[in-house]
């Protein structure tokens, strides 16, 4: 089966990718190993592109390596909300296309625009959050995993972190090129590295249309 029209949905991870404050700089090492080429590179697990599991808020929780990739692959819903603005709490009204309407997808994926603030010093600090009452929504209506072009889904106290996570729903965060799918209904794939016992991974994320 041919899988149509792949678009990348991943940040580049290099000595130069931004990271969430606190988290330390990606350092890229060259090894001298004589006619190969070998790299060794350090980088806080929530770098880039990536997932969050539920470990990553709740002890005891499942770890990225022990998510179903059933939850990471999947049907997937683009939901414009283009017109919030910077800081905005997205609410529940936002995603829900009528008030009594479920949101029939596997996946959400949030297309705030914000990853064209990427590089900028506002991104990591400006950014719309997700609201418990969306985060809620979500989950009610069945979601598996939930995607956001911005470097958290939500900010501290992190409610949409705790909600979605404790009912087992991985988080992918840095998302960018929502645009390029040209599509609300697409099948995604975000794959994070097994690693074990951790609780979060970098991931390639694309999207198939």
């Amino acid at each position: 089966m041919s899988p149509g029209r792949i678009v990348d949905l991943s940040q580049p991870v290099g000595a130069g990718t931004p990271v969430f404050p606190g988290d330390g700089p990606v350092r890229v090492t060259v090894l001298d190993v004589g006619s190969v080429n070998l790299s060794r590179i350090d980088l806080s697990v929530h770098t880039g592109t990536h997932m969050d599991a539920p470990f990553h808020f709740f002890s005891g929780a499942e770890t990225i390596d022990r998510i179903p990739l059933e939850r990471c692959v999947g049907p997937a819903r683009r939901i414009d909300l283009r017109g919030i603005g910077a800081g905005t709490e997205i609410r529940r009204e936002h995603l829900a296309t009528r008030p009594d309407a479920p949101l029939r997808a596997h996946a959400a994926i949030l297309h705030t625009g914000w990853s064209k603030q990427w590089g900028a010093p506002r991104y990591f600090t400006d950014h719309p959050c997700l609201g418990a009452d969306a985060a809620q929504f979500l989950v009610d209506c069945g979601v598996q995993l939930v995607g956001v072009d911005m470097p958290s889904v939500d900010c501290a106290p992190y409610p949409a972190h705790q909600i979605l996570l404790r009912a087992g729903v991985p988080i992918v965060e840095n998302l960018t090129n929502l645009d390029a799918i040209g599509a609300d209904l697409f099948q995604i794939v975000v794959l994070p590295l097994k690693l074990a016992g951790r609780d979060g991974s970098p991931v390639r994320a694309v999207a198939m249309v």
